[in-house]
């Protein structure tokens, strides 16, 4: 048994649409569209001008020709207002014996009140029609007629068209119209004539659209070459920049990592040398100083005296490790919050100078990473040590707030004399130079200024999410 093919489908047609050509595509197609508008209105307009030119010329000659021979015909009428028998009867022997009968298939002669003194339907009145109007104030006018018009009734069965033309006959002499001649002549020569001219205005046309047509696109093609060209290099270029941005973001997260990674690890250090800063230096001088008091108990005066000299700069040397110790140590900050971590801070500090500094927090986040908190901690704690330091005895105050595309602000303002730090690490500004490393570090900013009323102002911009704003 046979088994017949599977009958094919036919391919689907892919629907055309506009914004898939291409621009040197789009320019060509609304291009042509403008130009075949713009020669079928220039040839028509050029046609018409051609067949009017045409009329004109062909009446004017046929004018000119009919005035010589009828004019002395009709002298007559400048003081009567009818033809005599014997004027009719010259009129139709030039007609019948002179080429003016060849050229000419009817002719009728109007008198002033619009009625025919010669020709068919003489002795009838008609309106006056805009051209007769005309040729009575002298002007030659003619047109091709479809003979729609009363008067020419008779010529209605015999021909679909024919130029009708007005001259007006004047008094021999003078410029007084006594008469209008009208005639008319078959279109066939003329149509001939204006149809060949008009073809050659068409090829014209044509051929100069064509041109413009085949410049235009010539131009644009080249111009969308171009801007292809442009385009794929532009696309290469984006792909390029894009993989360096990629490169470059990964950098970023691995420098904000190393970066929180380096402020744990300077933590832990200075743990580490606190701790060792207590059980070595401040045990050595415990027991140094327990050793004086029991060689001091069996001295004389003389070396009593020097003794308890030894003794308190061993005192006094005791006590700033143990503050140096104190200040490396950093506290457990894992467990606490933002606000806490502050907080810590300004506790440590009232412990340490005696000195109580309000804290004006707004709404803080909990949870943000360690990296931030050690970094806030520190510059509170550094800033707080320089303003006691700078500006002993006056007010200080800690602002804390958040800003938009998720920052830390920290503002430690004093009323000391006030300053302007530019960046740079003079003497005795260490801890400004280590508090700007801590905030640039995580992507932050660290700036210090003076107020206009006196007092500086330490201000801290630090990320929450260091790995999102690191640059």
């Amino acid at each position: 048994m046979a088994l017949s093919a599977p009958p094919l489908r036919a391919a689907p047609r892919r629907a055309w649409r506009w914004h898939t050509l291409t621009l040197a595509a789009r320019f060509n197609l609304a291009s042509l569209l403008v130009l075949l508008v713009s020669m079928l209105v220039t040839g028509w307009w050029v046609g018409a001008q051609i067949r009017q030119g045409v009329i004109h010329r062909t009446a004017a000659t046929a004018a000119l020709y009919v005035e010589n021979f009828l004019v002395t015909q009709l002298q007559e009428l400048g003081s009567s207002t009818w033809l005599s028998p014997g004027r009719q009867a010259a009129i139709e022997k030039l007609l019948a014996t002179t080429p003016l009968g060849r050229e000419i298939v009817s002719i009728k002669i109007w008198a002033p009140d619009g009625r025919v003194v010669y020709g068919q339907d003489a002795g009838g009145i008609f309106p006056i029609k805009a051209d007769l109007a005309r040729a009575w104030r002298g002007e030659i006018s003619a047109e091709i007629t479809n003979l729609r018009d009363e008067e020419n009734a008779s010529q209605r069965g015999q021909y679909r068209h024919l130029i009708e033309t007005y001259v007006p006959m004047r008094l021999e002499g003078t410029d007084r119209v006594i008469a209008v001649a009208e005639f008319y002549q078959t279109t066939g020569p003329l149509d001939a004539e204006i149809a060949q001219a008009q073809r050659r205005s068409w090829g014209v046309v044509a051929a100069i659209t064509l041109l413009t047509y085949a410049l235009l696109s010539g131009l644009v093609r080249r111009g969308s070459d171009t801007i292809r060209r442009q385009q794929a290099t532009l696309r290469e270029q984006v792909g390029t920049l894009e993989g360096l941005l990629a490169q470059n973001a990964q950098l970023h997260g691995r420098v904000s990592r190393a970066a929180a990674r380096s402020t744990a690890h300077s933590e832990r250090v200075l743990s580490r040398v606190s701790s060792d800063l207590h059980d070595g230096p401040a045990q050595d001088l415990s027991y140094a100083l327990l050793r004086l008091d029991s060689l001091g108990a069996h001295a004389t005066g003389p070396q009593q005296e020097a003794l308890g000299s030894v003794e308190q700069s061993l005192e006094s040397a005791l006590r700033e490790v143990r503050a140096i110790a104190t200040d490396l140590r950093l506290p457990d900050l894992a467990a606490l919050t933002l606000r806490e971590v502050l907080e810590r801070a300004l506790r440590d500090h009232r412990r340490r100078a005696g000195v109580d500094v309000p804290l004006d927090a707004a709404a803080l986040p909990d949870d943000v990473p360690l990296p931030v908190k050690i970094t806030a901690f520190r510059i509170v704690q550094e800033a707080l040590n320089n303003a006691h330091r700078h500006a002993p005895g006056g007010p200080v105050t800690v602002t804390a707030d958040t800003a938009d595309g998720g920052w830390l602000v920290l503002r430690i303002t004093d009323a000391g004399p006030g300053f302007t730090w530019c960046g740079a690490a003079p003497d005795g500004h260490l801890g400004l130079v280590g508090m700007r490393e801590r905030a640039e570090s995580l992507g932050g900013t660290f700036t210090v200024r003076a107020q206009a009323h006196g007092g500086t102002v330490v201000e801290a911009r630090v990320p929450l999410s260091p790995e999102e704003h690191h640059d």
